[in-house]
């Protein structure tokens, strides 16, 4: 099993009216911070798995609006994950990634929760078929 807590913030991208490159920045640093802890740790991901994101804020979300808040830190999560599964292209001489193609693999279950807590956050838990199944 691995636990991190990074402190990030989401917002309800459902109800937000911020311009886009507000928007564009929150979703470049979500994915940085990931990126980066992902780096750092190394942990090794054994597929089968379940991947919770619980938020930590001092406001709590609606149920519909809990997933979407957490759709960056998931895409660069399964990029992670899955870098072959990142794909390329090209524009005006740049190259950019498309991360929002590598969460759909069926061996990866993702959740979702929320707790009230005083600083922004997002607790990152990985947990491994096999953690389960000694488990029981």
């Amino acid at each position: 099993m691995i636990k991190w807590i990074l402190p990030i913030k989401t917002v309800s991208e459902m109800n937000c009216t911020e311009h886009w490159t507000k928007k564009a920045k929150r979703h470049k640093q979500q994915q940085f911070f990931v990126r980066k802890l992902f780096k750092k740790q190394k942990a090794e991901i054994k597929l089968p798995c379940s991947v919770k994101l619980t938020r930590l804020a001092p406001k709590l979300l609606d149920s519909d609006n809990l997933p979407p808040s957490m759709k960056f830190i998931r895409d660069e999560i399964a990029a992670q994950i899955f870098p072959e599964l990142v794909i390329y292209y090209k524009r005006k001489g740049k190259m950019y990634s498309n991360k929002g193609q590598c969460d759909n693999d069926p061996r990866i279950a993702w959740l979702y929760d929320q707790e009230k807590h005083p600083t922004l956050a997002v607790k990152i838990e990985i947990v491994f078929e096999e953690d389960k199944c000694s488990a029981q």
